[in-house]
Order: structure tokens, then C-alpha cells, then sequence
């Protein structure tokens, strides 16, 4: 049984977990994430961590619904920046993203395990995360309209895509690197103007 924490208490180390928590994953992967690495950089008891969470795979799954909300509110606070172009926002965006992948071991399939780790996880948490990114899209469409612009967009066309790119992403060190930069900007490209288009400004 993890220690009783005051309401305080609760909010500053489930705070300390998920920022070292982040840190674990960029560094080491899902599959190695441990624990009592946490638990010991945080300064809590090992049994502390289930005041917070069920299990380990409870944990990352929340840290990942953290990132998407951050992630989404940064741009959303962004968001004259993509008036010029909100074609190539998209591109940018999903290539960006992408790219960060990538080079996040914890998305690294081959080190992190990042395809088990989603085979077993939550359903709440995959419906959460879908949940923030058609949000996010939603919240931006309506601007783009509001700002005069008329778009045809296939929402789901597009949200389809965004997972398209996660399974890429988590077997990217299977692929050839000196190609693997070109094909995945034409495949962003390509699906983007398959799903969305600005008819007139």
C-alpha cells in the first residue's frame, strides 16, 4: 500500500513522476522504463507510485495523453502562424512529428517495444489521446473558417493518417535511412492532399 499524500503533496509528485517519467522514455524506451528508477529520482517510495497508478503500462499511457494535450495547446496557441498556408501547416506538422518520433527512443520499435506496449494498453487512454487530436483538428478547422478561408477536409481521412504515421514510426529503424526522409515527406504530401484542401481564401 503506497503512503497517504495530502492534496499538495499529491499534485507536486505526480507532477515530479511525469516530468522525470518523460525523461526516462525519450532516454530509455517504454520496455525500459523502471520502477524504481522513478520512484528514486522522484525521492518517494517504490510503493508510492501505486498512490498514482495502477501499473507501469497506466503510467506511460498517461504520460503520452500529457504530451498530446501540450503539444496540441502550443500550436492552438499558434495558431495565426498557420493562416498563410494550412496546407502546409499539416505537412509540416505531420513531418515534424514524425521526424520527432523517430529519434525518440521511446518510439523506437526495435529499443522500446512501443508496438507491445499498445497491443495491451487501454482502450481509455488510445480513445483519450484520438479524442485531444480531433479536438485539436476540430478547433482549427473552425478558425480557418472563421478567418474566411473554405476548406474541404475529410477529418477522419486525416486521423487516419496521424496513426498511419505512429505505426511507421515505431518500425522506423527497420528501414533505410538515406531514403527514408524523402519517402516519408511524399507520403505526408500525398495524404494531406488527399484529405484537405482550401477551395478559396
Amino acid at each position: 500500500m503506497g503512503k497517504a499524500f495530502s492534496e499538495e503533496e499529491r499534485e507536486r509528485v505526480q507532477e515530479a513522476l511525469r516530468r522525470v517519467g518523460l525523461k526516462l522514455l525519450a532516454e530509455s524506451g517504454i520496455r525500459n522504463v523502471s520502477i524504481r528508477r522513478l520512484t528514486k529520482e522522484v525521492g518517494i517510495a517504490q510503493g508510492g507510485f501505486y498512490s498514482f497508478y495502477q501499473d507501469k503500462e497506466d503510467f506511460v499511457m498517461d504520460l503520452m495523453c500529457l504530451r498530446v494535450r501540450e503539444k496540441t495547446q502550443a500550436m492552438l496557441d499558434k495558431k495565426k502562424e498557420t493562416l498563410k498556408n494550412p496546407r502546409d501547416f499539416l505537412v509540416e506538422l505531420l513531418y515534424r512529428e514524425g521526424m520527432h518520433l523517430k529519434e525518440n527512443k521511446a518510439f523506437q520499435n526495435g529499443e522500446s517495444g512501443t508496438l507491445e506496449f499498445w497491443s495491451r494498453a487501454s482502450k481509455t487512454g488510445e480513445n483519450e489521446i484520438r479524442e485531444t487530436y480531433l479536438d485539436f483538428l476540430s478547433q482549427l478547422l473552425a478558425y480557418w473558417e472563421k478567418k474566411g478561408l473554405v476548406i474541404e477536409c475529410d477529418v477522419k481521412g486525416l486521423m487516419n493518417v496521424g496513426m498511419a504515421a505512429g505505426i511507421l514510426f515505431t518500425n522506423a529503424d527497420s528501414m533505410e535511412e538515406t531514403y527514408f526522409k524523402d519517402v516519408y515527406r511524399t507520403f505526408c504530401e500525398a495524404e494531406v492532399d488527399r484529405f484537405f484542401k482550401v477551395v478559396r481564401k
